[in-house]
């Protein structure tokens, strides 16, 4: 556990019950060892071990009614619950999508009916998107749907989902053994004066969360001794404690070291198997820092041991480290495929042989082998890889997505090539021309595309970008190639660097399908000033030339433009980071009633209470009503009590009861007023309260 004070908690709910596969968990924990005498206290994960104790789980669960989910989820997902959010991207083949959403659609996403409900401070810039999990078990608090929140300041949030409410927060620069450590003060390392992160650096990329232990893997930056460092964390999302303490990001490949002085860990992390993998690019100016080159590193989830790493340019180096090659993805992690290998795509650098398909890859795709050690198994080069390494024309601007249900690789960078490969034959390097499956011009690359697998009787599927100074498209799949010219585009143009997008459908229905966009708004982008305002967009994905909605009018807006961060859409809420410190939560808005408007109470003896009377609230909107508080408000001494049975959300179209009771202690008329707040904008409602008090 952290020590006190580190992590917080809110006593609030009554003590809580572990649920069964949380328990399940624990004999899992009990049939490791733990090692005393271990700096870190660590649990040393034998493979024998883990493999009983994985078994014998699954062989519970299968008793215990299935408790897991076929996906092999262990305390998080459960029948009926709504889906997950465990990484950036949705899901390991990045499709951006979440095909759950239920309560969000085309028709109720409208200015009357949808808006901001309320934001979250928090203590710095996010740069990582949200995480959302169901039915998590907080200890001492019960079972809350949970928002995870990752801040620049190195802290990490447990927040309500549906009110906003905060669970517990860990500082983990403060978890640091002396001398101690803090956010690194990013200004003291970058080159030139470059604004592209500005004030601290802590954690810059998305977390992971584990499935089947409900650890969260994230990676701090902090100052420590005056160095900058990485370190590597699990954090249990259930309380905030560190199970294996952390480990200090270090590495070599074939002669270069890794420097993190002059490494910024912008891609998010990633799972595949046991390994938990995530990459390195440049501390900026990339132009005047000669001492980088781009990483792919990954760590055993139950040790936090490195098991491998990769760099992208060895030999095209000066010194003993290599100048270019960062792996950055605008924040996208890599994606994982079937068999658990991993794909990347790899920016410029700055050398004559930055690329020769032996030591050097600068502006490639990378096929790789976490549970090998991180080898590379295959890549693709463009023919044309010089010429975008001299015009700053990062591949790695954006990231690789996995079409679902094929071998594809779909995706590209700045330079708005188009690049479909197969996974098992990526094509590798010619000197004319690209050995893939398709290419053509699609617009900029930044944050990336999403896809919308759709069945082919609602239509074909559909993959979306959107470039700056352009408009968002959409390019229909056959299940071999996509259709070279839009299916579809919108008629609002973005500035730099577009939109970056999420997706949210009820499977591949129509009118449900959402693209939501997070842009910068304005005449100055943030890529000449560091912070510019931002807005949300949702438009209907069958027809992007209509708006839905956005957060451009009176009291909706988030404040300032996260850069390069999708909107996290889960459970009828979209979840913003900005960098205003603070998250901003939209949804359908909610309303209500309360009967009677008026309570009055006949004369009642004095220091006698009455019989309770009711007040009912029915919720009379289309999403469940949280009641946040009920007080009474009086002049003089206060002659009424409360009974709130309104403590859980109530359901639409359905009624909660608050009791009114009178106790009057002086003689003559008395009057208060009950108050009714909502944690969904719904408003404060009121009833007046009345009686006499007699002799």
């Amino acid at each position: 556990m952290a020590p006190a004070g580190l992590w917080r908690t809110a006593s609030l709910a009554p003590e809580y019950v572990k649920p069964l596969p949380r328990r399940l968990m624990e004999a899992y924990m009990l049939l490791s060892t733990r090692t005393s005498d271990s700096p870190r206290g660590d649990f040393m994960h034998h493979c024998t071990l883990r493999t009983a104790a994985r078994s014998a789980l699954h062989v519970l669960a299968f008793i215990a009614g299935g408790a897991f989910l076929a996906m092999g989820s262990v305390g998080i997902a459960r029948a009926q619950s709504p889906q997950p959010v465990l990484q950036r991207g949705y899901n390991p083949s990045l499709t951006g999508a979440n095909l759950t959403e239920s309560a969000l659609n085309v028709s109720n996403v409208n200015a009357s009916t949808f808006g901001l409900l309320f934001t979250v401070p928090v203590d710095d810039f996010i740069y990582a998107q949200p995480l959302y999990v169901p039915n998590v078990a907080i200890a001492n608090q019960g079972t809350h749907n949970v928002v995870y929140v990752a801040t620049m300041s190195d802290t990490l949030y447990a927040l309500d989902a549906e009110s906003g409410d905060e669970l517990w927060s860990l500082n983990l620069a403060a978890l640091i053994p002396p001398p101690g450590a803090m956010p690194v003060p990013v200004a003291q390392f970058v080159y030139n004066g470059n604004q592209n992160i500005t004030h601290n650096l802590g954690i810059l990329s998305t977390p992971v969360i584990d499935p089947a232990t409900n650890y969260l893997y994230l990676v701090t930056a902090t100052l420590e001794s005056n160095e900058l460092v990485y370190r590597l964390w699990a954090v249990d999302i259930e309380d905030g404690s560190q199970p294996f303490g952390s480990t200090v990001i270090k590495g070599s490949y074939e002669g270069v070291q890794f420097d993190a002085r002059n490494q910024t860990q912008r891609v998010s992390l990633a799972l595949a198997g046991d390994q938990v993998v995530f990459g390195f690019g440049a501390v900026e100016a990339e132009t005047d820092n000669n001492s980088y080159a781009g990483w792919v590193m990954g760590y055993d989830k139950g040790t936090l041991l490195q098991s491998g790493a990769f760099a992208t340019l060895t030999t095209a180096a000066t010194s003993t480290t290599a100048q270019g090659g960062g792996v950055w993805q605008s924040g996208r992690p890599p994606a994982v495929g079937s068999g658990g290998f991993v794909f990347v795509y790899v920016g410029n650098a700055y050398n004559s042989n930055s690329y020769d398909g032996v030591h050097n890859f600068s502006e490639s795709a990378l096929k790789l082998n976490p549970a090998a050690g991180m080898t590379l198994t295959d890549w693709f080069t463009p023919y044309n890889w010089g010429s975008l390494d001299g015009s700053d024309l990062d591949l790695a601007s954006s990231g690789p997505l996995l079409i679902p249900g094929t071998h594809f690789v779909a995706g590209g960078g700045k330079a708005g090539e188009f690049y479909l490969l197969n996974q098992n034959h990526m094509g590798k390097y010619h000197t004319t021309s690209d050995a893939v499956v398709q290419e053509f011009s699609m617009g900029a690359f930044r944050g990336g595309p999403v896809y919308w697998n759709r069945t082919s009787s609602v239509g074909a599927p559909l993959l979306y970008n959107s470039s700056y100074n352009s408009y968002i498209k959409s390019y229909a799949f056959n299940g071999s190639s996509f259709a070279s010219t839009p299916t579809d585009a919108g008629t609002q143009q973005f500035i730099w660097p577009g939109g970056t997008l999420a997706l949210s459908a009820s499977g591949s229905q129509h009118n449900t399908g959402i693209v939501w966009a997070n842009v910068p708004t304005g005449s100055t982008s943030p890529n000449e000033q560091p912070t510019v305002p931002g807005a949300l967009y949702a438009f209907n994905a069958e027809d992007l030339s209509q708006e839905l909605w956005d957060s451009t009018g009176s009291g909706q807006g988030f404040g300032n433009y996260a850069k390069f961060v999708p909107p996290l859409v889960a459970n009828g809420r979209v979840y913003m980071a900005t960098f205003s410190s603070q998250v901003a939560v939209y949804g359908l808005l909610s309303s209500y009633a309360l009967a009677p408007e008026n309570l009055v109470f006949s004369t009642q003896p004095l220091n006698k209470k009455s019989a309770p009377q009711s007040i009912t609230v029915t919720n009379t909107g289309t999403t469940p009503l949280v009641i946040k508080s009920v007080w009474l408000v009086s002049t003089g001494t206060d002659p009424f009590t409360k009974n709130n049975g309104c403590t859980s959300a109530v359901a639409p179209g359905a009624q909660c009861t608050i009791k009114v009771s009178f106790d009057p202690t002086q003689s003559g008329p008395a009057q208060a007023t009950l108050k009714v707040t909502t944690g969904n904008s719904a408003g404060t409602h009121t009833v007046a309260l009345s009686g006499t008090g007699g002799s």
